[in-house]
C-alpha cells in the first residue's frame, strides 16, 4: 500500500515554504510524518487555480486554509476546484458543502433555538433588511450586523439607536463600530445611510444576521476547537471590535491569548454543553454525520447572562471552518489521525 498523499492548501505564492512555523502547523506535519503521510505544500492562487487544480487531483486528501475573504480575494475560485477534487474521490475537509452549512453566519439564525443560540435575524435581500432591521434595532436598543460570509470582523457592525425612536425612521441617527477598526471608534450616522452601506454585503456572502449584542463582551470570549465531534482545545481571546471606549478614559489592554488543552479545568463546563448537547444536535439539524464535520474548526462563545445560580451561560458569536489556525498544538495528533482514517476510507471506496 503506498503511502498516503495530504494536501496542505493555503493561500500563497509559488515556491513559498510550508507554513508551518507562521501558522503553528509545524505539530501537525510531524503527526502526519509519524503516520507516514505525505504532505505536499499547495500554495494557492486565483491565477494559478488550473495548476493546484491538477495537483489536486494526484492526492489522496486536502486539508484546506483559505479564509473567506482575504487581500480582496474570495474563496469562490478554492471551492470549485475542492468540489472537482472531491467529485473524484480526493477527500477534503473542509468539504465546501460542509463549510455552507455550519461556516457561515446563518448558523446563527438556524441554531438558535439551540442552548448556544441568541435572539437573531436572517436578511436575504435590501427589502428584507430595510422592513425588518429598523424595528427589530428599536426592541433591542443595540444589535450586532454580520455579513454572510467574511472573517476578520470584515462586515460586522454594532449598531444602537443614538435616541430612542420608536419606529425608528430613515434619518433616524444611529451609533455604529466598525468590528473589523478594533479601535473603539463610534460613528454616528442615519439609518438609511447604513442600510445602503450593508447593501453591499449582499453580493458576496449572500445575506446578513443581526443578533443581540451581548453586554458581557469585556469579558472574553473563549474559542473552542473541535476535530469532527470532539473538543481538542481552547483558547481565551479578548476581542476589542465592539467595546466602546468611555471618552476620556485610556483602553484597557486585554491580556494576551491563551491555548490550552481539552481538559483546561475553567472550561469543562463549556465541553460537556458542545459535546453533549449542541454539536450533536446541529450535525442532527445539518444532516451531517460526525465524521462529516471538518478534522478542525473552532467555534467563538461569549458570555451571555448568568442564571439563578450564578453559573455562566454561552452564545455562540461564529463557527470558523475555512482556515483554521493557530490550534493548540496539543490537537495536532488528533487532527492527523482523523485524517489518516478518513483518507484511508475514501481510498477504499474508489
Amino acid at each position: 500500500m503506498h503511502a498516503l498523499s495530504v494536501g496542505v492548501l493555503w493561500r500563497g505564492e509559488p515556491g513559498a515554504a510550508r507554513p508551518a512555523e507562521d501558522r503553528g502547523l509545524g505539530p501537525l506535519f510531524d503527526a502526519f510524518e509519524g503516520l507516514g503521510v505525505d504532505v505536499v505544500p499547495l500554495p494557492f492562487g486565483d491565477d494559478r487555480a488550473s495548476a493546484v487544480g491538477s495537483q489536486l487531483m494526484g492526492l489522496d486528501g486536502v486539508l484546506v486554509w483559505v479564509n473567506p475573504v482575504q487581500d480582496g480575494a474570495t474563496r469562490g475560485r478554492v471551492d470549485e476546484l475542492l468540489r472537482e477534487a472531491s467529485a473524484k474521490g480526493v477527500w477534503v475537509s473542509a468539504h465546501p458543502e460542509v463549510t455552507r452549512k455550519m461556516g457561515t453566519k446563518e448558523v446563527l439564525y438556524r441554531t438558535r433555538h439551540l442552548g448556544w443560540g441568541a435572539d437573531c435575524d436572517i436578511y436575504r435581500s435590501v427589502d428584507e433588511l430595510a422592513a425588518r432591521f429598523p424595528g427589530r434595532l428599536a426592541r433591542h436598543g443595540r444589535l450586532v450586523v454580520k455579513q454572510g460570509r467574511g472573517n476578520g470582523g470584515s462586515g460586522v457592525w454594532g449598531v444602537a439607536l443614538a435616541e430612542p425612536a420608536v419606529p425608528p425612521s430613515p434619518r433616524s441617527l444611529l451609533r455604529a463600530q466598525d468590528a473589523s477598526a478594533r479601535d473603539g471608534t463610534i460613528e454616528h450616522l442615519p439609518l438609511e445611510a447604513f442600510l445602503k452601506r450593508c447593501a453591499g454585503y449582499f453580493a458576496w456572502s449572500g445575506f446578513l444576521v443581526d443578533q443581540e449584542y451581548q453586554a458581557r463582551l469585556g469579558e472574553g470570549m473563549i474559542r473552542c476547537y473541535f476535530s469532527h465531534d470532539e473538543v481538542v482545545g481552547f483558547s481565551r481571546q479578548w476581542p476589542k471590535g465592539l467595546l466602546e471606549l468611555v471618552p476620556g478614559t485610556a483602553r484597557r489592554e486585554a491580556m494576551a491569548s491563551t491555548r490550552e488543552g481539552p481538559d483546561a479545568a475553567a472550561y469543562q463546563q463549556l465541553r460537556r454543553k458542545a459535546e453533549r448537547e449542541w454539536v450533536p444536535e446541529m450535525a442532527r439539524l445539518f444532516d451531517l454525520r460526525p465524521d462529516e464535520l471538518p478534522v478542525i474548526w473552532d467555534a467563538d462563545f461569549l458570555f451571555g447572562p448568568k442564571d439563578q445560580e450564578g453559573e455562566d451561560s454561552f452564545v455562540l458569536c461564529e463557527i470558523n471552518a475555512s482556515a483554521v489556525w493557530p490550534f493548540p498544538p496539543m490537537a495536532a495528533a488528533t487532527i492527523a489521525r482523523n485524517t489518516f482514517a478518513r483518507v484511508s476510507e475514501a481510498l477504499a471506496k474508489r
